[in-house]
C-alpha cells in the first residue's frame, strides 16, 4: 500500500473509532511504528487529525455511529475467535442477556438450540434465534433504532428487574483499565449499565483494537465485570493491568 492510500485509510479508521494507537495502526497496515508516526505527523500538520499520547484522534475525538452492517465487517477473525472461547459459558437451564454488539452476535450465531432463556434488545439476535425450538426468546422492547438495529428506551430497566439474569454478554467501543467499558451511543450505554446491574455474571467480549480506548459513555467499571474475553493480539501488559484490577481475562486463539 502506497503512503497516500495508507494515510487515507488511517483517516477512515479514525472517523470510525474516534482514536487509534500507533502500535495498532502499524499492525493493521503491516508497517513499522515509525512509519505510522510519520504518517500521523503529516496528517496532523495538514489539520486532518489530532495527535494524542501514543496515537491520534479524529478532529472531534469521537467515533462515528456505525450501522450494524458496517460493524459486522470489522475485525471478523478476532470476533470469531472470541465467540469460540465464549461458547463455553453457555449451559441449558439458565437465563442469558445479549447486547446488540457484533462481537456478541458472533457468539449468538454459534449458539446451539438448547432449553435456556434469552433476553435481548437486538433485532439481529431475535432474528437469529427465532427458529430455535427449545430456546425461550424475550425482547426487552422499546423504540426501534434502524441504524443499530436495536430496541431502545421504553421500560427496559424495570423489564430487566423482573428476570433473574444468570449471565450477560456485552461488548464495548472502548475498554480503559482505569475507567472501564464505554459506548458511543448514550441509549445503548444506559441499557448496558442496567444489564451490568442486574446480571449475576457479566462477560465482556472485546477485541484487542478496543483495549486502552475510551468513548463517550462509560457503563461499567472493571470491578463490575466478571470476565473479559479478548483476542491474542492484545498486549500482555494490558492484560496484566486488567487482571491486577481484579478481573479474570481469557485470551482467545
Amino acid at each position: 500500500m502506497l503512503a497516500p492510500e495508507r494515510k487515507q485509510q488511517i483517516l477512515i479508521l479514525l472517523e470510525e473509532r474516534g482514536t487509534a494507537r500507533t502500535v495498532d495502526l502499524a499492525e493493521e497496515f503491516q508497517v513499522t511504528d515509525e512509519t505510522i508516526r510519520r504518517d500521523l505527523q503529516v496528517l496532523a500538520e495538514n489539520g486532518q487529525l489530532n495527535r494524542i499520547h501514543g496515537g491520534a484522534s479524529s478532529l472531534n475525538g469521537r467515533p462515528k455511529l456505525q450501522s450494524f452492517s458496517e460493524r459486522r465487517s470489522i475485525n471478523v477473525d478476532k470476533k470469531l475467535a472470541i465467540a469460540r472461547a465464549a461458547i463455553e459459558w453457555i449451559q441449558p437451564g439458565r437465563t442469558y442477556a445479549f447486547d446488540s454488539s457484533t462481537t456478541v452476535f458472533e457468539l449468538v450465531c454459534a449458539l446451539p438450540d438448547l432449553p435456556y432463556r434469552v433476553l435481548t434488545n437486538a433485532y439481529a439476535v431475535i432474528d437469529q434465534l427465532i427458529a430455535h425450538q427449545q430456546t425461550e426468546l424475550i425482547c426487552t422492547g422499546g423504540r426501534y433504532h434502524p441504524k443499530t438495529q436495536t430496541f431502545i428506551g421504553g421500560d427496559s430497566h424495570h423489564f430487566l428487574r423482573r428476570h433473574n439474569i444468570n449471565c450477560a454478554f456485552v461488548s464495548s467501543i472502548g475498554l480503559d483499565p482505569d475507567q472501564g467499558a464505554a459506548e458511543g451511543f448514550e441509549e445503548q450505554a444506559i441499557f448496558k449499565e442496567h444489564l451490568v446491574e442486574m446480571a449475576e455474571e457479566v462477560i465482556l467480549l472485546v477485541d484487542s483494537t478496543k483495549l486502552m480506548q475510551r468513548s463517550e459513555y462509560f457503563f461499567a467499571g472493571i470491578h463490575q465485570l466478571t470476565h473479559i474475553i479478548t483476542d491474542n493480539a492484545a498486549e500482555p501488559n494490558v492484560i496484566r493491568k486488567l487482571i491486577s484490577q481484579g478481573c479474570d481475562v481469557t485470551v482467545a486463539d
